[in-house]
This record gives structure tokens, C-alpha cells and sequence, in this order.
């Protein structure tokens, strides 16, 4: 009988010093939530303004600085039906504003490039949100953001 209590002393003294789940904490990515960005164009346009190369810039800037470990990039550019051509076009934003990115210097990670199409049946038509691109950086960080656990 007392070998078989001093058998389980050990297992169980191991358990509570060494708990479970602080092994166990970190398994899989715990990184952070993507950081958004949009850039606004007018009505059947693609060209992107001065000022908003200029926004675009200073927030690339801060996320290569705050998050230079980054996972993906996603260029998501917009239409409305009621536009011309919103599949071209939403293309066209998208590819301009990915172009912008990659040369600002937005390059830690690769850049996918989609489009969607706003339905015609909104009341407001052609709106600033049916007529924006978003960017959208997956920030990592190392060891799966695990650091310090």
C-alpha cells in the first residue's frame, strides 16, 4: 500500500507544478485581426486622388512599422451595378490600388486581389461604400503571437 501511495505522489506533485494547460496555451495562431484600410474613387472612376495616395502611404508606413511580420495582404476593389462596366471597373480600382501598395512599399506578404459588385437594387445607388477599394493586412507576430505565455 505505501508503494502504491509514494506512486502516486510523484504523478500528481508533477501535474501541479507543471500544469497542463501553459504547455498547451499557444497551440495553433493566435495572431491579430486584420488592420482595414479604404480608399475612396468617384463615380466610374479608377484613378486614385493625390490625397488619397497620400493616406495611403502614411497608413502603409505605420503598418510596416507597428506590424513588419505581416501574414497576407488582400486588395478588395467595389462597383455598383449602376456603374459602367463595375466588373472592369472594380478590377481596375483594385489593380491601381494594389499598385500603389506594392509601391509605397506594402510587400511583406502576398497581396491577393479581389472584386465585388454592389446590386443595383440599393436605394442609394452608387455610394461611398460601393465605390471603395479595402485593404486588408493579416498582421503576424512571432511564435504565433505566443511570446511571453
Amino acid at each position: 500500500m505505501r508503494i502504491f501511495i509514494t506512486s502516486l505522489i510523484v504523478p500528481i506533485a508533477t501535474l501541479l507544478l507543471f500544469p497542463a494547460s501553459s504547455a498547451a496555451e499557444c497551440q495553433g495562431s493566435q495572431n491579430l485581426p486584420s488592420r482595414q484600410f479604404f480608399v475612396a474613387f468617384s463615380h466610374n472612376s479608377h484613378e486614385i486622388s493625390e490625397s488619397e495616395k497620400i493616406r495611403i502611404g502614411r497608413w502603409i508606413s505605420a503598418m510596416n512599422f507597428d506590424y513588419p511580420i505581416q501574414n497576407w495582404i488582400t486588395v478588395i476593389g467595389s462597383a455598383s451595378k449602376i456603374e459602367a462596366d463595375p466588373e472592369r471597373l472594380a478590377t481596375k480600382r483594385a489593380s491601381e490600388t494594389a499598385k500603389v501598395v506594392i509601391d509605397d512599399g506594402l510587400t511583406n506578404a502576398p497581396i491577393q486581389i479581389k472584386t465585388q459588385i454592389y446590386p443595383a437594387s440599393s436605394a442609394a445607388g452608387s455610394t461611398s461604400e460601393t465605390r471603395e477599394v479595402a485593404i486588408q493586412v493579416s498582421p503576424g507576430c512571432l511564435d504565433n503571437c505566443c511570446t511571453g505565455h
